[in-house]
């Protein structure tokens, strides 16, 4: 059963996930750095934690949806982090798109404390956060993922146990490899569609029903690519893709692994965020593309 819990990172997919948490569990501690976010949530009945002392005090189960590992790595074991103040036993659920090497030493120095950590990378986006259809992809001991279950549980709906701790990020920047590799060969396919004369909407059409379909096809160009939308509601920021795609060919490399592809559309993606932006939803790599096509991938009655 779901003990005291807190949540900590309120950002563009922290501040969904935390509330979908907190309709179900009725009780959450929030903690963010900015104060407007944690006001939002406690007007929907969360509890404010003026510090991460506080949070971890009042708290046996810790989720954190943060940018990078360095973050985690900060709040969990900096010089006011949660290693400090938490009780033995507590579990530290870790949804952040984070390095698995950090993710290791990082449970390692936890499990010093007796404190127990498993790593969960979410993928899908704010609105399946919203409704609890994440998928998660985890790393950890079994008896600690059997702990985070009714957790996870209220905010996935497939739920995968790769393996020991740092395997969930380690899939989790695969996944996201793939998602940036189909989204350029998406958006360079859809922008000579239209150079062709030809509508894009029917090309997606014709493609979600035939082997070259992905979740870019299905549902991103549809329900945005196609009505114009390159929004923060539309994916993270490119340079958070940046980063769960140098992880894979940083993996890679000290695999003794070739990621010829996968060093290829890191490199693209880093000309395109000083094109579009760092800090631009990640949807703006296809914008990109259209500019450097010259065209706009929208249905032919709305070009």
């Amino acid at each position: 059963m779901p003990t005291p819990t807190g949540f900590i990172g309120l950002g563009n997919i922290g501040s969904p996930m935390a509330a979908t948490l907190l309709r179900t569990l009725k009780s959450l501690t929030a903690y963010d750095l900015d104060p407007a976010r944690i006001q939002t949530l406690v007007s929907e009945g969360a509890t404010r934690a003026t510090s991460l002392a506080q949070l971890a005090q009042t708290s046996q189960t810790i989720l954190l949806s943060l940018p990078t590992s360095h973050n985690v790595e900060a709040v969990l074991l900096g010089p006011d982090g949660i290693i400090h103040h938490a009780a033995q036993e507590t579990l530290i659920i870790d949804l952040t798109s984070g390095n698995p090497t950090q993710s290791k030493a990082i449970a390692g120095e936890l499990a010093h404390k007796k404190i127990h950590y498993i790593d969960a990378g979410v993928s899908g986006g704010v609105a399946p956060a919203q409704t609890g259809t994440l998928g998660i992809m985890i790393g950890g001991a079994d008896d600690h993922v059997a702990r985070a279950m009714p957790y996870l549980e209220i905010l996935g709906k497939t739920i995968v146990h790769i393996g020991p701790v740092g395997a969930g990020h380690m899939t989790k920047s695969l996944n996201n490899l793939l998602l940036a590799s189909n989204m350029i060969a998406a958006a360079e396919a859809l922008a000579l569609a239209v150079k062709s004369g030809l509508d894009p909407a029917k090309v997606v059409a014709a493609i979600n029903g035939s082997s070259g379909r992905s979740w870019v096809s299905e549902y991103r160009i549809p329900n945005f690519v196609l009505k114009g939308d390159f929004s923060e509601r539309t994916g993270m920021a490119v340079a958070l893709l940046i980063k769960d795609v140098a992880i894979a060919c940083e993996s890679a490399k000290s695999s003794d692994v070739t990621l010829y592809i996968g060093n290829l559309i890191h490199q693209m993606l880093i000309r395109i965020s000083h094109e579009v932006g760092a800090a631009a939803p990640n949807t703006n790599v296809i914008r990109a593309i259209e500019d450097w096509a010259g065209v706009k991938i929208r249905p032919a009655n709305d070009a």
